[in-house]
């Protein structure tokens, strides 16, 4: 009987898949290129946008699902419509804007493939520079009540962040997704927007039992998927209380994709995890 062999692999862009300046490591390229040619599903998994995930895609030449906004879609690279989408409920929405804009906290809107900010500040620069998104100005954020937005994204010291991801977690618990992307990033999302719930959906989706997954990432947004997956992943460089939820853990900080990939997928004999987690 042929032993069952890896089918889907997911991998989170930043600090996972690329490196301090925001490229794409030639070993991990490679690694990437080579488990495709394998017919494994390479999967990009990101907080980032559908587009700013799309260029990576393509720079790589894989057909590749990307699950964008923290899990809130699922969309090929080059295809205009989402395979799956899950948007935060207007009313809440709306509430929360309130209470953002009325205690000054700085957040973004992401709507309907566009994100919106109050003013070109530093937060909206530093955004562009490091995802390629254009925002656009909207003044008061207030204006798009009765619009679901994909998801918002508050903005602050990694101190803040910290506190805004207990408060929201505890205010709205089970009404949203809250989670920490990067440490001035917190996210706010619908509830069956998570990395974790996407990957359950694509692994069904393609017909890949989930012991047949493998997941990396290196953040707190990536913990579910890497709980999730048969294999769960995490970077050397994460911090220590999520490496301990890894099944491996590469020990190259620059090329941990690749040492992952070619020890868990592209080795001689590897195959599925016996049973799911």
């Amino acid at each position: 009987m042929q032993t069952p062999q890896i089918g889907l692999v997911a991998i989170d862009l930043d600090k996972t898949l690329l490196d301090e300046h925001l490229q794409v490591p030639e070993r991990n390229r490679e690694a990437v290129a080579a488990a495709a040619a394998h017919g494994v599903t390479v999967a990009i998994a990101t907080g980032r946008t559908h587009e700013s995930a799309a260029r990576y895609a393509r720079q790589l030449g894989i057909d590749a699902p990307i699950i964008s906004y923290n899990g809130a879609i699922i969309r090929r690279a080059d295809e205009d419509e989402p395979m799956r989408h899950v948007r935060l409920d207007p009313d809440l929405a709306a509430e929360i804007v309130e209470t953002l804009v009325h205690e000054m906290i700085d957040f973004m809107y992401f709507l309907d493939g566009d994100l919106y900010v109050p003013r070109f500040d530093h937060w909206a620069r530093g955004y562009l520079a490091r995802t390629g998104d254009h925002p656009c100005m909207a003044g008061d954020m207030r204006r798009f009540a009765g619009a679901s937005p994909t998801k918002l994204l508050l903005l602050g010291t990694p101190e803040q962040t910290l506190q805004r991801h207990a408060r929201f977690s505890r205010e709205y618990a089970g009404r949203i997704y809250a989670t920490i992307s990067l440490p001035p990033y917190m996210e706010i999302l619908n509830p069956e927007a998570t990395k974790a719930t996407a990957l359950r959906w694509l692994a069904e989706h393609l017909g890949v039992p989930m012991e047949c997954t493998v997941a990396m990432g290196d953040s707190l947004n990536d913990l579910e998927m890497v709980q999730a997956a048969g294999v769960g992943v995490f970077m050397p460089a994460a911090d220590a209380e999520l490496r301990a939820h890894a099944d491996f853990v590469p020990t190259d900080p620059r090329a941990g994709v690749a040492e992952a990939m070619e020890a868990l997928v592209l080795a001689p004999g590897a195959a599925c995890k016996s049973g799911e987690k």
